[in-house]
């Protein structure tokens, strides 16, 4: 009956959100083109890349500052595709009320991700741009929560505890430093223009270990260029760039589940003779969670005096899974579908996925959503853009568990446009990272404070006939005796617990 044991250390700490919100913060900057540059003639596509924010939490509320790298393609008087590169700095924050039951010492936890959900430009002048980017930033900060256990100031032994169990999560985040990658391309014919260069990272695998997440993956690196004083239109070259990283991650450990995603947060290439000198800067962040068993008291009383406990609810985390994965998309559109007319060329094609929707079935996660797709288009003469939508679908190993929260980054790795006669083809890479949490409640002890004593009859013992409802538990409560008493009195036969049913299986009496 170990589980009714005194608890000696007085309450439970686990770890709890104290703040879960989301922000969006709008940006807007003016930008002019460098006078090297060509002038505008068509604006074609405006990205935005996000590295993740630092963030300071102090007094009352959470600041946090990040930067946006804006990559915008456009047309130049010439009818030749130019991409220019511009960065903004943002900041945001939220309020952050600590309440007593929170202890501060042992660090906060601050999980963070910032998303851009849509990057657009307007041609002010030919050489100058009005950009909007609308950023999504979820906020997560855990903290240690210590529910108050009050016992009064009046002195008081025979304090009778019922514990129980319960399995809460931990979240552990951490932000790698800067990893450079290098990386060679040859190429023949005449000189080569890199009209604009893009990455994405893609983990392949993500495993905890002491203090640190071990990343490994590639970047997926496409070029778009154009060999010069040619009538080819632009291609495109596809590189992959391995990597690996220990991501710093305190709190982390080897039974912790693990992923993590990335960001190119700067790309440079270098035209030289015959080759093409490609450098790229890596920021990986990874996240690792686990249960951990905690107890609580449940019940409480005094054998010597009289008291009325007081109990409140806990609702905290509960980890589930921790993914990294990839899958493939294969769509096909008619034209029209797409709203591209005959005749065109699909000189670029990017993907923004979106995720809608998460459920479990039947042992599996099913994610869903959907991608927007945007084509850079060429009929010879003028280039021009056309976005259109098409669904995705993901499935992986789940569980039983209920998910009462999640988390999912879903990048296109790779894509490309093929035009069929009158229908247009998708091939895309997508990668995956989620992660799943469910939710534990349980009951305690918030306060006890003894009361009178307890009048205690004239014999020796007392005998009771427990009802049906009855167990060593309540009946020990009921009486103001200690549960060892009544069991080694009553001689009973171990049981689960002492309030389970089968604490007084068979039992007509009690000797109490």
């Amino acid at each position: 009956m170990d589980n009714y044991k005194r608890n000696e250390r007085g309450g439970v700490r686990v770890q709890a959100p104290l703040v879960d919100r989301t922000v969006m913060t709008e940006l807007t900057s003016d930008f002019s083109l460098p006078d090297y540059r060509p002038e505008i003639k068509r604006l074609l596509r405006v990205r935005a890349t996000v590295t993740p924010p630092n963030h300071y939490v102090g007094a009352g509320n959470a600041e946090m500052s990040g930067r946006v790298e804006y990559s915008i393609l456009y047309a130049g008087g010439d009818g030749a595709l130019y991409c220019v590169t511009h960065g903004e700095d943002f900041s945001f924050s939220v309020p952050v009320e600590i309440t007593s039951d929170f202890e501060i010492g042992d660090g906060l936890v601050c999980d963070i991700d910032t998303v851009p959900e849509l990057a657009t430009g307007r041609v002010a002048a030919p050489r100058k741009l009005s950009l909007k980017c609308r950023l999504r930033s979820r906020v997560k900060i855990f903290g240690t929560r210590v529910p108050e256990e009050s016992m009064g100031s009046k002195e008081m032994g025979g304090v009778e505890r019922l514990c129980g169990n319960a399995l809460c999560g931990s979240v552990f985040v951490g932000i790698g430093e800067p990893l450079q990658l290098g990386d060679e391309i040859l190429y023949e014919g005449s000189d080569l223009r890199v009209i604009s260069a893009e990455g994405q990272v893609f983990v392949t695998e993500a495993v905890a270990g002491s203090g640190v997440v071990n990343c490994r993956g590639e970047v997926a690196l496409k070029l778009l260029c154009v060999h010069e004083g040619g009538d080819e239109l632009p291609t495109v070259q596809n590189r992959r760039l391995p990597f690996s990283q220990a991501v710093l991650t305190d709190g982390a450990e080897v039974n912790c589940d693990a992923c993590a995603k990335g960001v190119c947060s700067e790309i440079s290439v270098t035209v030289e003779e015959g080759r093409l000198l490609c450098e790229v800067s890596v920021i990986l962040r990874a996240r690792a969670q686990r249960n951990e068993t905690v107890s609580f008291t449940r019940d409480l009383y005094f054998t010597e005096a009289e008291c009325e406990p007081r109990y409140a609810e806990v609702t905290v985390p509960r980890a589930l899974r921790c993914i990294n994965g990839n899958f493939s998309l294969n769509q096909t559109l008619t034209l029209d579908e797409a709203g591209i007319r005959t005749g065109m060329s699909v000189v670029d094609l990017t993907m923004t996925p979106t995720v809608t929707e998460l459920v479990s079935d039947r042992g599996k996660y099913v994610l869903t959503g959907r991608c927007r797709c945007h084509a850079v288009l060429c009929d010879g003469e003028e280039s021009m853009t056309q976005e259109f939508e098409v669904p995705f679908r993901y499935e992986t190993d789940g569980g039983v568990d209920t998910v009462t929260d999640y988390d999912a980054a879903v990048e296109a790795v790779s894509c490309r446009a093929r035009v069929d006669g009158e229908r247009i083809g998708i091939d895309a890479e997508l990668s995956v990272c989620l992660v799943t949490c469910g939710e534990t409640r349980f009951c305690l002890i918030t306060e006890a404070t003894p009361g009178e004593a307890v009048k205690r009859a004239g014999a020796s013992y007392t005998i009771c006939y427990p009802s049906r409802e009855d167990t060593l538990w309540s009946v020990a409560k009921r009486y103001h005796r200690s549960v060892t008493a009544v069991s080694d009195m009553n001689d009973l036969a171990g049981a689960p617990a002492a309030d389970s049913p089968e604490s007084l299986a068979g039992v007509k009496y009690l000797l109490v």
